[in-house]
Parts: C-alpha cells; structure tokens; sequence
C-alpha cells in the first residue's frame, strides 16, 4: 500500500523499521509469537495505550472497531527451549470504562522479561500493531522505543521516555500543536515556530493555538516529526474532513 511504504521510509529516516502495520505476508523467526485481537469501539471514542515499550504503530482505519497486534519475538537466534510458552504469558489487557472509551495495557510477566531498547538486557522484543477509528482520540504513554501514527484525524496525545514520536497526518488541519523534545529535534510540515531549549532541545506550537484540533507530543530522549500525508498517498476511499 502507498500510504503504508511513505509512512515507513518518512518515519524513522536512515533506521531499518517494520511496515507501518503488519504486511499480508509475514516472516517469522524462530522464537517469535504474535497475537490479534479485536475490541468493538464506536468511532470517536478514546483509547488510552499505557505501560507498553518497543515499537507501536497506530493506524487509523474505517471500522467500528480496535484491531491489536502484539509480537513478541526473543533477541537469541536459538530461543529457550520453551520460548513460546514464555511469550504467550505477554498478553494485552483491555478495560472499559464506558461505552465510548478502551484502555489497553500489557501483562509483563518479569522486570527482566523484556529487552528494553535502550540498553536493558531482557532477552524478548516487542512490537504493537493497532488499528484504530480514523477519529479516535488517542492518548499514549509510552516508556521507550519509536511511535508512528498514521492516518488519524482525532485528537492525539503522546509522550515517550526514550524513541521517536512520528505523526503522519491526512490533512492541512488548522491543529493545535504543542510538542516539545528534552533531547532531541522536532520537525513539522505546518506552520509554526520552534523554540531551541539550552541547545539540546526544541518545542514547537503550532500556528493555530485555538483549533478544536489538539496534538500534544512529548520526548525525553529523541526527535518528534509531524508531517503531512498528501491525498494520493492515502488509502483508496479515505476522506479528510
């Protein structure tokens, strides 16, 4: 798909990343175990995404419903021998608070379970694969590695210890932009002004601090980049509004 391969090569730059959501046909490695399941979500509603780290990606999609994908896949090319009983005790978990709300965590089975991707030494890796409705209102965070988000015209909140957050938005907006790196550059396709924070740093406020239309990102340790997907690149039969 069009949208999917300028979503992967705009995101991460020069680093070698997955597809923005799974491909139709995918490579297993030994040791690697995925699971999808599915939460009926009216369109509008809020996801609230917590206690996870490693890669997400978040696309937004026309359906009634949150599809969620999480691989788990062990870092050793000879896996233990009871690797896939291991990872398939790391499992989402879903509440709902009300109808129009999902709150999605991770059951983690260890502190030391996890490779954490910025130098822990836990021997499994894991990967989040969302779809979601493209006008959710999505509010996430995440404690380490990269967030892309594509296609969703809700209102986004987002923070993230250590790792790139990246934005692929369908339209011009107007969008209310407050995002801000501790350690890192941000970068934007709309208009705005950027603030250098002791050299180190940069916030960005988008021009339209009054629209409707709210992205709030944070970074402590990485780069935030916002840009903007042109109509050819979508996928057939998406509208912006």
């Amino acid at each position: 798909m069009t949208y999917k391969l300028a979503a992967s090569c705009v995101a991460l730059g020069a680093m070698v990343v997955a597809p923005l959501l799974a491909a139709e046909v995918s490579i297993h490695r030994p040791g690697e175990v995925s699971h999808t399941e599915s939460v009926n979500l009216a369109p509008g509603g809020t996801i609230r995404f917590d206690k996870s780290f490693g890669d997400l990606y978040v696309e937004g999609w026309d359906q009634p419903q949150v599809e969620m994908t999480l691989i788990k896949l062990f870092q050793d090319y000879e896996p233990p021998k009871n690797a896939s009983e291991r990872l398939e005790r790391v499992k989402f978990t879903t509440e709902r608070p009300s109808a129009t709300e999902l709150v999605i965590g991770t059951t983690i089975p260890s502190r030391d379970f996890f490779r954490h991707p910025f130098g822990g030494k836990g021997p499994v890796d894991v990967r989040y694969e969302l779809r979601v409705p493209r006008d959710s209102h999505l509010v996430i965070h995440h404690g380490g590695g990269n967030i892309l988000i594509g296609n969703v015209i809700g209102n986004i909140e987002a923070t993230n210890r250590e790792g790139d957050i990246v934005l692929m938005l369908p339209d011009r907006g107007p969008y209310a932009i407050d995002a801000k790196s501790k350690m890192g550059t941000v970068i934007s396709d709309f208009a705005g002004k950027t603030h250098v924070r002791y050299f180190i740093g940069e916030q960005f406020a988008g021009a339209d601090a009054n629209s409707t239309h709210k992205i709030f990102l944070r970074v402590g340790f990485g780069g935030i980049t916002l840009k903007e997907v042109p109509p050819e690149a979508l996928p057939p039969g998406t509208t912006t509004r």
